[in-house]
């Protein structure tokens, strides 16, 4: 009987939750930026703010940067953006895919994905990954997490500098 509790068994699951727990971080980044875009324009631009899905998320922001008249700031976030979409790919691949194949052992497996909507006709997306890929991918997002939640830490943290400044004798806009 196979049991997946050999030692390479158990570090390519732990990759991927270690993944997961990464992409988690990205997505909190997003999520702070989306709150703080809705007070700085984005609730005029698109009133709905997405709570759930990545494409929508991402979506939300590109559409308040049209907003912003800062075009290095512009540039720098789509910058981001663009990477995180990159990244989105592989993360769905590993958190949404049906590992079909597996050896014991092996730190590795046989997966397939399945793609579509109700809209367009489904298909599979079959693939193969190693520990060793699903921790590189790990570590891609974790560098994607600080970036993601840089951004928006730092959007919160002008925010509060502009209350502090509004608040004092004379700090009218």
């Amino acid at each position: 009987m196979v049991t997946y509790t050999t030692p390479a068994d158990e570090a390519f699951f732990a990759a991927i939750g270690r993944l997961a727990l990464s992409w988690a971080h990205v997505e909190a980044g997003i999520d702070i930026t989306i709150s703080v875009a809705r007070y700085l324009g984005g609730a005029k631009v698109q009133s709905d703010v997405p709570r759930i899905g990545l494409t929508r998320k991402l979506s939300y922001i590109r559409n308040w940067l049209k907003t912003v008249p800062e075009p290095i700031f512009c540039a720098a976030v789509e910058a981001l953006i663009a990477d995180i979409e990159n990244g989105a790919e592989l993360r769905h691949d590993l958190i949404h895919g049906i590992v079909i194949e597996q050896a014991e052992g092996s730190g590795e497996a046989e997966m397939i994905r399945i793609i579509g909507t109700a809209a367009s006709p489904y298909r599979q997306k079959q693939y193969k990954v190693t520990t060793v890929e699903i921790l590189r991918a790990a570590g891609d997002a974790n560098k994607l997490a600080t970036r993601s939640l840089r951004l928006g830490t730092l959007l919160q943290d002008g925010i509060a500098v502009l209350m502090k400044e509004i608040k004092k004798p004379g700090g009218e806009l």
